[in-house]
């Protein structure tokens, strides 16, 4: 075959040139050992998640008023934004939050400046009482460190002093971003007014509020001139001590002029901001000190800096203060690079044995060196592609390693048999890399070609696993060009005439006996390859779908929901309850728990949660390696499944859901489904008919929904035509009520450098006491009992309404049993939802895992066919024929016969990332066969006869193909027995794929082959 003459002067001139050429060699391996020395390391991938959530606090309001005055009109700006895909909004007592996502690829940062403009634009429109609009667009920042500090023998105020301590000399330190403190208490000065004493006087909870703001003011006072000289004039106006504030006179007695001081009719003290964070370390009472990471930094290094800080405070501190790493992701990132270095270390030590094997020491040493070159300068790359170090892109590295050699073990293997012909080493040198430089040159564009369209899948899990092909495709780029320059350099100084190259192995004469079997019974061949296929079919049906496997990690976490709403004590409860079962588990090594509110995001797919006082999320550590050899619990889900029993049997005052860490994009719950419509209570019995359904479903548990039970409350009702007689406006007969059950900030206290506020409340407990309450017109300045002018009903509200896309929604979830499939499991509901008689205006939809995979399946499916047609282009460049791309596709369904036969057989399902091995095996399998139909051309252009050429092609490349087959399988080695949940089903794909695709294509394609070009060609 003709080949390019062009290609001769560089080869030739590297090797002429060799010492140069190995002193760039070695620059290369010293700049690209330095660069992974600096690149950031860190625990997953950053993630730009397309959402952003909108808070905004109205004091005192229902979730009725919430949802109608500030909800529904935050909801209506957010629909409008560039890229709207859905949201979610929650409006509970007090408090409104809304969870807008944009459909993918939308310019974020475009979007959230618009947010913020029509946010800014919605203030003067929402209720006077609400506090100012929170945004935070950055929901996917995840913690890089948590750390506890508790003692049994200290006050939370002491703690707290020792964390702010700590935080100041940890945020000092280069690449940290900010350092939190959750769990301290906060204090506030309270003046606690007794109603009974301010019902005696002329004055009201409003104006005692604004008498307390006026007393408290620094307002600048200007200059005088003294003698010529300008001199400032200070007016002290702030409280110095609580004595200040109690002295404040609020009013003089007409009869005597006897001063009524504050103190005279209030208890003012220090006391405890109400509805913070209550954090546990086990039982203990702990603060928590949270550390995030700045962007594109190591991790790694910034850990050790921070631990050599915490060593030195700790000798300061009391020898009984407990330090403990809730979560800490420089040991995390520190163990998965250590394991990477391990993993591949012995990699190469497979593949530079399968070689040896192959090819001998000397030709091994030389072929291998390709793996250590490609690797090292693909560190370089990616410093330059600003690719960090992690899970995923450790994981790719892993991947390549085995395709290295590949080019190399082809060049080598050519320059060997020209040496061995007695030709000239030089010319041995240049024409062996020449004669296979195109076939090479193709067989890598092909396998960057079937990785290339994953740089382009539209979604969270595409940015995820997009530094796997970015890495792929800059290793293998790397490994042609060491293939092409270095290894025949090398082997001009190395390589030596073969002892005896005229050996037949048992396994070369076994495929020579399969192949003449073949081209006799060619119809038999093609009859057995169609039921394999039809075969793997079947077995993909049996496989069962996931979306991603969990996290390969020793932390679980518990999400606790206490019945009713706003009992912060019985959610403290609650939660004690579960400490108390989980004290009871030999697994569970400690546990961390935050109450009123989620801990600290510290996971990149945690889903925030909005501070409330009936939730509580708890951290747990789990002693893998006893679970290892436990007896009861072959795994984790396996442990989880029980520990969620042992909740489900002895939990009754609220919900507790055990959870495993997911990885690139939240599912939740396998099977979820939505209803939504306009009624609630048609909604609420609509969802308990489907939970009802889930029921009869085998392999459904942990069957629940997100409503909420109604909870009691006091419902003030003004009778109109007594405020009008009194003179007692709505708003005044509001806040007087919001200030004595709530309280109100009126001033700041400023002591030590500190800042506390003073908040006027009274000390009203019952209802009674409230009905007895003397509401002030200001009109008249007269006083009235509560109680005649409005009357205090108690009736039932939901705690909490929940809306999805403006309408009413409620989500019913349930997980899966073991060895069950969530697809199956939804098919089957909507069977019986199609066949029940739904309610008219309520309408559902799916939204759990298989809608995952269908939505990101799919985006694979596109990736798989631009894959096949940009190999195919390739292939018919070189080929220059339409048919012969066409046979060496058939690798392709060889390929995938091998991958689901492996998933079959090693119990795995047919995941995003096995799905993304076997669209990875396109560019792989292929080339064996570009190989293969490249040398059968070869030997008909010799004169031979077709049968021959394809006998003389399998015989004379088979050493060099199964070669390249077992380096990329061993190569995988490592992933598989590592056990990762994310890389094993996609290690196993591949490594079934390439084997049993390489074993049939040395007598498939040769078969088809011979059958097209007697059919077609002559």
């Amino acid at each position: 075959m003709n080949r390019p003459r062009h290609i001769r002067n560089p080869i030739h001139s590297a090797i002429k040139n060799r010492k140069i050429t190995l002193f760039i060699l070695a620059i290369v391996l010293l700049l690209g050992a330095y660069n992974y020395s600096i690149l950031p390391r860190q625990e997953s991938p950053e993630i730009n998640a397309p959402v952003s959530m909108v808070t905004v606090v109205y004091p005192g309001a229902s979730p009725e008023d919430v949802d109608a005055l500030v909800t529904s009109k935050v909801g209506e700006e957010l629909s409008e934004l560039q890229g709207f895909d859905y949201l979610n909004s929650y409006s509970r007592n007090s408090v409104s939050v809304s969870i807008v996502r944009l459909r993918y690829g939308t310019d974020t940062e475009k979007a959230w400046r618009e947010l913020r403009y029509k946010m800014d634009d919605l203030e003067d429109s929402l209720p006077k009482e609400c506090e100012g609009i929170e945004i935070n667009t950055d929901l996917v920042e995840t913690a890089g460190m948590m750390i506890s500090m508790s003692g049994d023998n200290y006050t939370l105020e002491e703690l707290s002093a020792y964390a702010e301590q700590l935080k100041n000399n940890l945020s000092k330190i280069d690449g940290v971003s900010r350092f939190e403190i959750a769990g301290d208490r906060e204090k506030c000065i309270s003046v606690e007014i007794d109603f009974r004493l301010l019902n005696q006087t002329g004055l009201s909870l409003s104006e005692i509020s604004n008498l307390i703001a006026s007393q408290n003011v620094e307002i600048p006072s200007g200059f005088v001139e003294e003698n010529g000289v300008r001199i400032n004039v200070d007016t002290s106006g702030t409280f110095n001590s609580i004595e200040e504030i109690k002295d404040v006179i609020v009013g003089i007695s007409p009869e005597n002029g006897t001063a009524l001081r504050l103190s005279d009719i209030a208890d003012i003290h220090f006391d405890d901001v109400e509805s913070q964070v209550i954090i546990r370390q086990g039982k203990t009472n702990a603060v928590l000190l949270t550390g995030y990471f700045k962007k594109d930094e190591n991790v790694v290094s910034i850990g050790n800096t921070v631990e050599t800080e915490i060593e030195s405070f700790r000798k300061n501190l009391p020898e009984d203060i407990q330090f403990e790493n809730v979560h800490y992701q420089p040991s995390t990132v520190e163990k998965s690079v250590r394991t990477f270095a391990m993993n591949l270390l012995q990699a190469i030590l497979f593949v530079v044995a399968v070689v040896f094997i192959g090819m001998g020491m000397r030709n091994a040493i030389i072929v291998s060196t390709a793996i250590p070159a490609s690797i090292i300068a693909t560190f370089s790359l990616m410093r330059l592609l600003q690719i960090n170090i992690h899970q995923i892109s450790i994981a790719a590295l892993i991947v390549s390693l085995g395709m290295l050699v590949d080019n190399a073990i082809v060049i080598s293997d050519s320059i060997q048999v020209m040496i061995d012909r007695g030709e000239d080493r030089m010319k041995a040198c240049v024409e062996g890399t020449r004669s296979v430089a195109i076939p090479v040159l193709t067989s890598t564009l092909t396998t960057i070609a079937a990785y290339m369209p994953f740089l382009f899948l539209n979604s969270i899990a595409g940015e995820y696993i997009i530094s796997l092909p970015k890495i792929v495709m800059i290793s293998l780029s790397a490994s042609y060009a060491v293939a092409l320059f270095v290894t025949p350099s090398m082997a001009y100084i190395f390589f030596k005439p073969s002892i005896s190259r005229i050996r037949t192995s048992k396994t070369a004469n076994a495929f020579k006996r399969a192949l003449l079997y073949g081209l006799e019974k060619r119809t038999t061949v093609i009859i057995s390859i169609s039921i394999a296929l039809v075969a793997a079919v079947f077995m993909t049906f049996q496989l069962g779908l996931q979306f991603f496997p969990y996290a390969d990690t020793d932390i679980i976490y518990l999400n606790i929901k206490s019945h009713g709403s706003g009992n912060m004590d019985r959610t403290e409860k609650l939660t004690y309850e579960v400490s108390s079962l989980l004290d009871e588990e030999p697994l569970v090594v400690s546990y961390t728990s935050s109450i009123g509110q989620g801990l600290p995001k510290f996971y990149n797919t945690i889903v925030n949660k909005a501070p409330s006082q009936d939730f509580a999320q708890m951290l747990l550590h789990l002693d893998l390696e006893n679970l290892g050899r436990s007896k009861e619990f072959k795994d984790i889900p396996h442990f989880v499944s029980h520990l969620q029993r042992k909740m489900d049997a002895a939990i009754s005052s609220g919900k507790v859901d055990v959870n495993m860490l997911e990885q690139a994009e939240p599912v939740g719950a396998p099977v979820t489904l939505r209803l939504t419509g306009s009624d609630s209570a048609l909604l609420r019995n609509s969802a308990e008919n489907v939970k009802n359904m889930l029921t009869e479903i085998e392999g459904t548990k942990n069957i629940t929904d997100d409503t909420y039970e109604y909870t009691y409350e006091f419902v003030v009702n003004p009778k109109g035509i007594k405020t009008s007689i009194f003179g007692i406006s709505n708003y005044e007969l509001q806040n007087e009520i919001s200030i004595a059950l709530r309280g109100r900030e009126s001033s700041t206290f400023r002591d030590n450098g500190k800042e506390y506020p003073i908040v006027a409340e009274s000390d009203i407990d019952t209802k009674a006491e409230l009905e007895n309450l003397m509401i002030k017109s200001q009109a008249t300045g007269s006083k009235v009992l509560l109680k005649e002018i409005a009357d205090i009903e108690l009736k039932s509200q939901l705690p909490v309404i929940n809306k999805y896309n403006g309408e009413l929604a409620i989500s019913v979830y349930s997980d899966i049993s073991d060895g069950y499939s969530s697809s199956k499991i939804g098919s089957e509901l909507g069977q019986m939802l199609k066949d029940a008689d739904f309610p008219e205006g309520i309408r559902y939809e799916f939204n759990g895992e298989p809608e995952k995979i269908r939505e990101n399946f799919g985006n694979i499916a596109v990736a798989a066919i631009f894959a096949v047609l940009s190999v195919y282009l390739i292939l018919l460049i070189q080929f220059k024929s339409f048919l012969q791309p066409l046979i060496i596709l058939i690798t392709v369904p060889l390929a995938i016969i091998g991958s689901i036969t492996g998933l079959f057989l090693f119990n795995q399902k047919l995941s995003f990332v096995a799905m993304l091995g076997m669209v990875s095996l396109l560019g792989i399998v292929v080339n064996n066969a570009i190989i293969l139909i490249d040398f059968i051309n070869s030997e008909l252009e010799e004169g031979k006869t077709i049968k021959q050429s394809c006998i003389d092609a399998v015989n004379k490349r088979m050493r060099p193909i199964m070669l390249s087959t077992w380096t990329t399988i061993i190569g995988l080695t490592p992933l598989v027995y590592s056990g990762s949940a994310l890389f094993t089903p996609m290690a196993i794909a591949l490594m079934s794929g390439l084997l049993i695709s390489t074993v049939l294509t040395m007598v498939v394609i040769p078969v088809i082959y011979s059958i097209v070009m007697e059919r077609f060609v002559n």
